[in-house]
């Protein structure tokens, strides 16, 4: 569901930092769906700069979403080991942008497609989302 979302808001919306969060968050109902985490991807497509020098916003917005199921709190801040699952869960769906796209930045992703996003934004929605499930589903 992740993906299809993904591919539907970049399509209707654009941006796809936000449409990864959106997507993350419509299709995972534990996914945290604060407004501000939304917010947070409004600034971070295209590789957060013109020059697409950044990550891509897909691959970010994932991160975000990531980081706030399983990563260090504040009121943990000083456990520099409190990270390491959304390290892990982040670099695992770099691997397969690296796998699909030779890269995370936002420049060798977008020539890698041709400049069309959509479909970067759906895999990188099911990827984050297969990464979190694999995860959660184990214990």
């Amino acid at each position: 569901r992740a993906e299809a979302l993904g591919r539907q808001y970049h399509k209707q919306y654009g941006n796809c930092a936000q449409c990864a969060i959106a997507a993350l968050q419509d299709a995972m109902p534990f996914a945290p769906d604060s407004g501000l985490i939304f917010l947070a991807g409004s600034c971070l497509h295209g590789g957060a700069t013109k020059t697409g020098n950044a990550n891509c916003g897909a691959f970010t917005g994932g991160g975000i979403v990531i980081g706030c199921l399983c990563g260090r709190p504040r009121e943990r801040f000083a456990d520099r080991n409190a990270g390491a699952l959304s390290a892990r869960l982040m670099n695992e769906v770099a691997a397969r942008f690296e796998q699909t796209y030779g890269s995370v930045l936002c420049r060798d992703v977008r020539a890698k497609v041709g400049g069309s996003c959509s479909g970067v934004v759906r895999r990188a929605a099911g990827w984050t989302t297969e990464a979190i499930l694999k995860q959660f589903a184990k214990t």
